[in-house]
């Protein structure tokens, strides 16, 4: 009777969960029937396009980037004998409770000393640097990698590329989905920093060059970060939860 009880109660709250989420999605349908498509697609020949390909170009870019880097770097942090690996991983997560705001002018200093200031190039670099990509995988391979095997890989003869290309890499599947989603709902909702970095709005990614030219596009520059977050999750939930359950139970 008390499972019963608490299955209901469960059931309960996700559908008031879900009615709650689907308000602001409704909001955003509705504010759409005063947006003219037609008039925005054919907008000064089609720079709407070019947003869309520069943002596309720039997510697909920074994803490849932030993905690799993060998952090398926890990789390196869980299982290679890293000077000051302490220090590392305690500036990793200082650096996760940084709020973007707050970076964004170093980064902008930075990217200006290099000469890519205004320039796609600049802010992929700036946007592929993911800190909590790198604990999360420092966590899973902490968990899911023993040192047992590790030893077995060193007897075997595999330096520390041979035991994470044939070792860790295997091994991370679910990581590697998981970093994957999270790094792109991070860059394609990604408002800020684009502002700060890309100063001419004709040569900027969607979202801020919808928001420069369109007095009333915020509920369509809304939706379009939302469908295909959307339809990401959809593709790939299984990963994603298998991802994050990965080391939960031990066999």
């Amino acid at each position: 009777m008390t499972q019963k009880r608490n299955s209901a109660l469960i059931k309960i709250s996700l559908w008031l969960l879900t009615f709650l989420a689907a308000i602001p999605l409704w909001w955003l349908l509705q504010n759409m029937r005063d947006i003219d498509l037609a008039a925005i697609a054919n907008y000064q020949e089609g720079i709407v396009f070019r947003w869309l390909r520069e943002t596309a170009f720039f997510v697909l870019s920074a994803l490849i980037l932030a993905v690799t880097t993060s998952v090398t770097a926890g990789f390196a942090l869980a299982v290679l004998d890293v000077p000051f690996r302490r220090s590392l991983l305690f500036l990793t997560l200082v650096t996760m409770l940084i709020p973007v705001t707050a970076l964004a002018m170093p980064l902008y200093v930075m990217v200006d000393k290099i000469g890519l200031n205004d320039n796609i190039l600049g802010l992929i670099l700036a946007s592929a640097y993911f800190p909590f990509g790198a604990f999360l995988s420092y966590l899973y391979f902490s968990a899911s990698l023993p040192v047992d095997l590790i030893g077995m890989g060193r007897i075997d003869g595999l330096g520390d590329l041979g035991i994470y290309r044939h070792l860790g890499l295997p091994l991370a599947k679910s990581l590697i989905g998981l970093v994957t989603f999270f790094s792109f709902i991070s860059l394609w909702g990604s408002s800020h920093l684009p502002r700060v970095l890309l100063t001419d709005p004709t040569q900027s990614i969607l979202s801020i060059g919808i928001e420069a030219f369109f007095n009333q596009g915020a509920a369509l520059i809304a939706l379009l970060m939302i469908i295909p977050s959307i339809t990401l999750y959809l593709i790939a939930q299984r990963s994603i939860a298998r991802g994050i359950f990965s080391g939960a139970v031990k066999e």
